[in-house]
């Protein structure tokens, strides 16, 4: 899956280097906000702003997942495959690869039909 992005609000984002940490990192195994801020050395405030952005953007998900006494806590992982970056004819174009799960790309299916043509139970009245 393949989306078009503002070239300025993903070079932005980019541009931070605990960004890449997080995308980096995640990329090996989930992590939870814990870990990711001490990979990064930030505070877990900083990486919890970090994570929204790149949410945003869908470069990362969000799992819910127990440790051994049952505590609930949210694991982060990469969903990205690959950025690529296009200038043809004056325009410069960003593509972002994301890798999903088959239930996430039916739920965008399912999203794009409704924002696309809309569905109204009322039609056939």
């Amino acid at each position: 899956m393949s989306k078009a992005w503002d070239p300025d609000d993903i070079f932005d984002l980019l541009a931070s280097e605990d960004v890449r940490r997080i995308l980096v990192a995640t990329s090996v195994q989930p992590m939870s906000a814990k870990e990711l801020a001490t990979i990064c050395d930030r505070s877990l405030a900083t990486i919890y702003r970090r994570v929204e952005a790149m949410e945003e953007y869908d470069l990362l998900s969000e799992e819910i997942t127990r440790d051994s006494d049952g505590t609930q806590y949210n694991q982060y992982r990469s969903d990205l495959n690959e950025i690529t970056i296009s200038v043809n004819e004056g325009d410069l174009t960003v593509n972002i690869d994301l890798e999903k799960d088959t239930v996430d790309q039916f739920a965008e299916l399912i999203e794009d039909l409704e924002q696309a043509g809309g569905t109204n139970e009322n039609d056939g009245e």
